[in-house]
């Protein structure tokens, strides 16, 4: 009987010392769950703060192109005799100057930026934009951020490119769960030698700035020489958008279409997001 006792009571000692290892151990999960929680949760307050002072410091930087833009179409235009002056000031006003979308479409702005670039550049500029496309499903905010990161890769493309080609192209985007609308600009030019982020310009971090502000996907994608695509993945609600005409391949298939000439890399799967072309193409 004594030997049975001291069994028992080693069973039960040996019971509350489990009990005591598991609500440690339980404690413990629990404590490094809060932590974890407290950690992401001071990342996500820090990125808000850091995305709502890009929309603020992108909303002042849009306030003082207008305003240098009247100033200059007002104030220093009218005082300026030269004609090829004149028109170079008047250029930069239209530049600084964000379109009325309330006036004219989103697709004919984008339209009438590719000709000005062409003018201005001398680069031959191919615009391809699906007729289907609704964009007043982008609010006009968001239409003018969008603009700007264009506008912003075609002054890219005439500063660092070299090249003698450009290309707009936007269509809609099936291959994610929200669809959207895929925007690319690419040009045949020298490419980016690096990549990396502590590399890029005030235009380049400017853009990823807007991006995140749109929700949008930006990757620049570059070969050494064989040119660069910015490409830019919009999300809409998916069921607003029509579905995909694919009847667009037979256009894209047109031998005379200047869009066919562009790079190898801009051609395959990344500037129109489709499977490799099949030989013959």
């Amino acid at each position: 009987m004594p030997q049975e006792g001291t069994v028992i009571l080693e069973g039960i000692e040996l019971y509350i010392r489990l009990v005591w290892l598991f609500v440690f151990i339980i404690t413990f999960l629990m404590l490094l769950l809060c932590c974890l929680y407290l950690s992401m949760r001071r990342a996500q307050e820090r990125e808000a703060q850091n995305l709502a002072f890009s929309h603020l410091a992108i909303e002042g930087l849009e306030t003082e192109r207008r305003r240098i833009s009247r100033e200059l179409h007002d104030t220093v235009l009218p005082l300026v005799q030269d004609p090829a002056l004149s028109a170079m000031i008047r250029s930069i006003c239209m530049e600084l100057m964000p379109p009325d979308f309330t006036r004219l479409s989103f697709k004919d702005s984008l339209a009438g930026l590719c000709v000005q670039f062409a003018r201005r550049t001398g680069i031959e500029c191919a615009c391809s934009i699906e007729k289907e496309i609704d964009f007043s499903l982008i609010s006009v905010e968001n239409q003018l951020h969008l603009y700007r990161m264009v506008q912003e890769s075609f002054t890219n493309i005439e500063k660092h490119s070299g090249t003698s080609r450009a290309f707009l192209v936007i269509r809609r985007y099936r291959h994610s769960a929200s669809g959207g609308i895929l925007v690319c600009v690419s040009d045949e030019g020298v490419g980016l030698q690096n990549l990396r982020k502590v590399d890029e310009g005030l235009g380049m971090r400017g853009m990823r700035q807007r991006a995140a502000i749109l929700g949008a996907k930006i990757d620049f994608v570059s070969e050494s020489g064989n040119g660069l695509m910015v490409r830019m993945e919009v999300s809409t609600p998916p069921e607003d958008l029509p579905k995909f005409n694919y009847g667009v391949l037979s256009w894209l298939r047109n031998p005379a279409l200047p869009l066919l000439k562009i790079t190898p890399l801009c051609a395959r799967g990344w500037l129109l997001g489709l499977p490799e072309p099949a030989a013959g193409w």
